[in-house]
């Protein structure tokens, strides 16, 4: 995982979808009792991570049954978490963006086999030999963008970072270089997202042709009860979305808070902190919308065939000759093991953001945690888990 790669970021969704038998329905006194265990999770593991803000919910079909908001997403001056701050979703969007891929592949847009030579023409390195699976799965071999000299400095903390400079995927395409044994091993890349979204809006007709059809994509995520809004789903950076955005912080060993949007002189939101060109990293929103997205996607089956998602979550054998969550991976996904459940999800970090969510299909229960706190502790994940831990009433 890269450098940029958005560290695990608690977001709990659990949601209730469909309508279930009477005697399914928990009562008043369960229900209670199941959310002042959540509470008290998600307040004993936010507060290992001091004021860090924190977004958490736990969706079950389609239904929210907790969510849970606490610390700052601002610290200066203090601004407190609610349920429409928006958070960087960072590695996650990996998981929201596969989705629409392969629904391009289901339409016959795409074919997951072919050289993205077809689709690209022959300009980038490999693209001959590597194919949009390959992409998905993390096979390409093609190196670390973001390590490369050609663009490094770049980014934080480079000589030539600045944050209010827009990105475009020319300024990525120098360190671009030839994959190394194409289809023989798993090595996670954002490289090979970000060349999948230079892919996918190329197809759609450009940026904004691509915007506009992953939205639509997206709607079928929501709810007569909860609709999928752009303030809870987004790839567009905007004055009115600054508003609602909590800052990034990244903790450092002696205890000290650095603060992404300010430490280098950002106007507004870090033109390096999601949307394009950055498909490895797309999306932002609440924990809410990808809660939903989840949920939508691994248990009303809104979003792909069966079919298709059986593909997706099946580990490839690349996937399997590798190690820890990593064995798991099949597209756009892995799976994590705790509270006796196995849970099909992502993590991600960036910087000061961190974000998890993941679902237990045999129980149909999704749960994203969001946090805008970064450190080798890994505050979403740890939050994640604990609230995995309190929900087995649900």
């Amino acid at each position: 995982m890269r450098g940029r790669i958005r560290q695990y970021v608690l977001v709990l969704v659990l949601g209730l979808a469909g309508v279930l038998p009477a005697a399914a329905v928990p009562g008043p006194e369960l229900t209670k009792r199941m959310d002042e265990r959540m509470d008290k999770a998600l307040e004993r593991a936010a507060g290992r991570f001091g004021a860090a803000g924190v977004q958490a919910v736990a969706i079950r079909r389609g239904q929210v049954v907790w969510s849970g908001v606490r610390g700052l997403a601002v610290i200066s001056p203090p601004r407190e978490v609610g349920a429409d701050t928006m958070f960087a979703f960072a590695s996650l969007s990996k998981l929201m963006l596969t989705p629409f891929a392969l629904h391009q592949a289901e339409n016959g847009v795409l074919d997951l086999d072919k050289p993205i030579s077809a689709y690209l023409g022959d300009d980038l390195p490999g693209a001959r030999v590597v194919t949009v699976r390959m992409l998905l799965t993390h096979t390409t071999g093609y190196p670390d963008v973001y390590a490369d000299p050609a663009t490094e400095p770049l980014f934080p903390p480079g000589d030539r970072y600045d944050p209010n400079r827009p990105y475009t995927f020319e300024m990525l395409r120098p360190a671009i270089r030839e994959p190394a044994n194409p289809g023989a091993n798993f090595h996670y890349s954002n490289t090979g997202y970000l060349v999948l979204g230079h892919l996918l809006t190329t197809i759609a007709g450009g940026d904004e042709a691509f915007r506009q059809a992953y939205r639509d994509f997206l709607r079928r995520a929501g709810t007569p009860r909860a609709p999928l809004t752009e303030q809870q789903v987004t790839a567009e950076r905007s004055p009115q979305a600054l508003q609602r955005f909590a800052h990034g912080y990244t903790r450092h060993d002696n205890g000290s808070l650095t603060d992404f949007f300010t430490a280098h002189g950002a106007r507004g939101i870090p033109t390096d902190l999601y949307g394009l060109p950055f498909t490895d990293g797309l999306l932002a929103g609440t924990a809410m919308g990808a809660g939903l997205v989840l949920d939508a996607l691994f248990t009303r089956g809104n979003l792909l065939r069966p079919e298709t998602l059986r593909h997706m979550v099946t580990p490839t054998p690349q996937a399997l000759r590798s190690q820890d969550f990593e064995r798991s991976y099949g597209m756009g996904t892995y799976r994590t093991k705790t509270a006796g459940g196995s849970w099909q999800g992502h993590g991600g970090s960036y910087v000061g953001c961190t974000a998890m969510a993941g679902t237990d299909r045999d129980r149909g229960l999704t749960i994203a945690v969001v946090v805008n706190q970064n450190s080798a502790q890994r505050p979403a994940e740890v939050i994640w888990r604990e609230l995995a831990e309190a929900s087995g009433g649900y």
